[in-house]
């Protein structure tokens, strides 16, 4: 059996992701109740990670066009109770086993999930548990799957404790996980369907690329946990050297620094984009800067520059554009014949000069969006 899951693990050639993926320009999560008016509130949205499996929400969310990702872990579990259909007290093989001989705690087990413990990527039940589990959110109806938490330890002492087997016998975690995203894609498509497929693992990881439809950057330059932004641009850039143009979602959480929330959800939203990243903020703009969630640009036309102060990347429907945090600059675009320019933030109306150019003048560490429409 070991032998034939490595072969598929190596011989894995992954799909492209669904064009309404590929399409997609933002998204956004919710991990509250899915009542009516929460659906309702998704609409203009290309996708919602964290519906229930529950065929009936599904279906009302795709009656109003928004299609929807399950939220999943395969990473840890609660020690006693049951979690995605299953109760890991059952299941003592399928615990991560560290050198000592003993069950392994979740890194979150001392913050926001207390007596928690890791689980094994590499452990045949717990393989067969976490596919299970999948075909299962399939068949309620989901678009695809968000796997949070894709940090699997790496060592796992399991047979040497007579704990369980391992699949890759003599490989660490990190190789049996990528295995098992692999196969966790082929059922997400095993019907012909294709459906997608993120995983989280904080910062983009070069073990999970081509494993996956994208790979999440969590609490992109704004978050929860900090009252300033990532304080310069440097960061910033070197995402996007890294990562630029390949699928990245890049999560904010908008309304924790002293600048106005409708500042940060542009300004995160401005440098998502011209990296070419997805972009999305949990909800968190949604009272602020709710109209880049049904904003549609269009795929690049060029790549991003920098002149006269201001960082800026055209669409085939419009420009976005980022001062830097020390100094503020000017905005120059031709604009898109018979087209009107319009400055997305304020709303304004943008005039041509004689030459057709656009300007449009940007304070640091502020950034806008302009688009170029019939209205």
């Amino acid at each position: 059996m070991t032998g034939i899951l490595t072969a598929l693990c190596a011989a894995a050639v992954l799909a492209q992701p669904p064009a309404w993926f590929a399409e997609a320009e933002v998204c956004s999560g919710w991990y509250r109740q899915w009542t009516d008016e929460a659906i309702a509130d998704m609409r203009g949205l290309p996708f919602v990670i964290g519906v229930p499996p529950d065929a009936l929400v599904i279906a009302k969310a795709h009656e109003q066009g928004t299609r929807v990702l399950a939220y999943v872990t395969f990473y840890q579990m609660p020690a006693v109770g049951e979690y995605q259909r299953a109760n890991l007290a059952e299941h003592r093989d399928w615990n991560v086993i560290g050198a000592d001989g003993s069950e392994t705690d979740s890194v979150f087990a001392s913050t926001e999930n207390p007596g928690w413990k890791a689980v094994c990527p590499n452990s045949p039940a717990f393989r067969d548990f976490a596919l299970e589990h999948v075909r299962y959110l399939v068949s309620q109806g989901v678009d695809g799957l968000f796997i949070d938490n894709a940090h699997p330890s790496a060592l796992c002492e399991g047979p040497k404790y007579g704990r369980h087997e391992h699949l890759y016998a003599g490989e660490d975690n990190i190789r049996a996980y990528r295995c098992l995203l692999e196969e966790i894609q082929a059922e997400l498509s095993a019907d012909g369907k294709r459906r997608a497929l993120i995983v989280n693992p904080g910062e983009p990881r070069p073990e999970w690329a081509g494993a996956c439809d994208s790979q999440m950057l969590e609490s992109y330059i704004c978050t929860w946990a900090s009252k300033t932004r990532w304080h310069d641009e440097g960061r910033i850039l070197a995402f996007q050297k890294s990562w630029g143009d390949s699928p990245v979602l890049a999560l904010s959480y908008i309304g924790h620094t002293a600048n106005p929330p409708r500042e940060d959800a542009f300004w995160c939203y401005a440098w998502a984009r011209m990296s070419g990243f997805l972009w999305a903020d949990w909800f968190t703009a949604k009272d602020t800067a709710r109209e880049l969630y049904t904003l549609r640009l269009g795929r690049p036309v060029s790549e991003m520059s920098l002149k006269d102060g201001v960082y800026s990347r055209r669409f085939e429907k419009g420009v976005v554009a980022a001062a830097g945090e020390s100094e503020g600059g000017t905005l120059k675009v031709a604009a898109a014949e018979g087209k009107r320019a319009v400055d997305v933030f304020s709303g304004r109306g943008l005039e041509p000069d004689a030459g057709g150019v656009v300007t449009l003048a940007i304070e640091k560490g502020r950034a806008r969006v302009v688009v170029f429409t019939d209205e």
